[in-house]
């Protein structure tokens, strides 16, 4: 009744591929991209042109020793900044936030070097998923961190609907967004599942849009509540993740053309926007000079398995201490009354906003 996938370890990341000669024809053919016309076609172009000189820049600078991740020309290399940002993206102004339950301090752990819970037998991770034009980045995220503890409590792999999510889960209060493809959070997604539960993808298929919610959908697994994680603890994240299980989390995704290797540089000082919801499912300690070294977070994405190292990304953990500021809260995460800014840690302020579900259970 419940569809069971068994995944193969984490792929190493293969060298970046050379597009120096890549040219727009190239990639309608490779992508398979037609155009409703010249002018659309002209405006996908120049975006084109725009991501191959960045990945060709990114690149040089890998090559050069002074970057530790690569660019790749991927199939959102025709979209627009703003049409990037709707379709794969999904947080937008949000108005307030429903009282969650209190912060849970995740107790400090002897923690292992590395975590990755791709590797646990039986396997736990369902495969990498594509929201595509719609901005549900926060069902997606949602889904695959309950479709991981329902694994882990049931032994069994459940493939789950993020459309049931994007259909079903009310957000009253405009929280992340207004709902559906146009954003939420995972806290409202976890309670949603709570009282209603989530169906399996079999029998609610993704359709990239928002759609009414079936009345009688049947639900194969439900959860009991949720943790929030202190903000801005690595340490907590660390342990979680070594003890617990995968931890959905907010970031400002300035990942556009990741190609491979261990990601850094998607904020600066005062610009930090955290604008998508994704999962971390592992990590390596930083070590050597400075303790920055090889040290990353290990975060599944949901922008298809031919974005990144195969849907994954791996981000420094040199910023783990590092506090960035977001001059616009209310693009992301924040509720009304919106600060004037908040202060988010970690690469892409990964650390900033970070919740699990409990209590994972098939439905009744």
């Amino acid at each position: 009744m419940r569809s069971l996938v068994l995944l193969p370890l984490a792929v190493a990341a293969a060298a970046p591929r050379d597009w120096s000669s890549f040219s727009f024809e190239d990639y309608k053919r490779a992508f398979g991209r037609t155009y409703k016309d010249a002018a659309s076609e002209a405006v996908a172009a120049r975006s084109f042109a725009k991501q191959l000189a960045d990945v060709l820049g990114q690149n040089a600078a890998y090559s050069a020793g002074r970057s530790t991740w690569w660019a790749s020309i991927n199939e959102h290399a025709d979209l627009t900044e703003g049409e990037f940002n709707a379709q794969k993206k999904g947080l937008v102004p949000s108005r307030r936030v429903p009282a969650p339950p209190a912060i849970v301090e995740q107790q400090p752990a002897k923690t292992p070097f590395a975590k990755d819970w791709r590797e646990y037998s039986p396997s736990i991770v369902t495969p990498v998923k594509d929201q595509k034009s719609c901005g549900s980045c926060w069902a997606f995220a949602s889904t695959a961190t309950i479709e991981s503890y329902y694994a882990l409590n049931t032994k069994e792999l459940a493939i789950l609907a993020p459309q049931t999510l994007v259909s079903c889960a009310p957000n009253p209060n405009d929280c992340g967004g207004t709902g559906g493809c146009e954003g939420s959070i995972p806290e409202l997604a976890f309670n949603y599942t709570s009282t209603r539960g989530i169906a399996l993808e079999s029998d609610m298929p993704y359709k990239a849009h928002d759609e009414a919610c079936p009345a009688d959908y049947k639900a194969a697994a439900t959860l009991d509540s949720y943790v929030k994680l202190p903000a801005n603890d690595a340490s907590a994240l660390e342990s979680a993740l070594a003890t617990v299980g995968p931890i959905a989390v907010n970031v400002a995704a300035n990942w556009r053309n990741y190609g491979g290797g261990v990601f850094s540089g998607g904020c600066t000082a005062d610009d930090c926007v955290l604008d998508h919801v994704v999962v971390a499912l592992g990590y390596r300690k930083a070590v050597g000079v400075g303790g920055t070294a090889s040290g990353y977070w290990l975060i599944r994405n949901s922008w298809g398995t031919s974005w990144g190292e195969e849907g994954y990304i791996r981000l420094t953990r040199g910023y783990d201490k590092t506090t960035f500021v977001d001059k616009t809260p209310a693009d992301g995460v924040a509720c009304k009354p919106f600060p004037k800014n908040q202060s988010v840690s970690g690469e892409s302020g990964v650390l900033f906003d970070m919740s699990y579900p409990t209590g994972v259970r098939k439905a009744a």
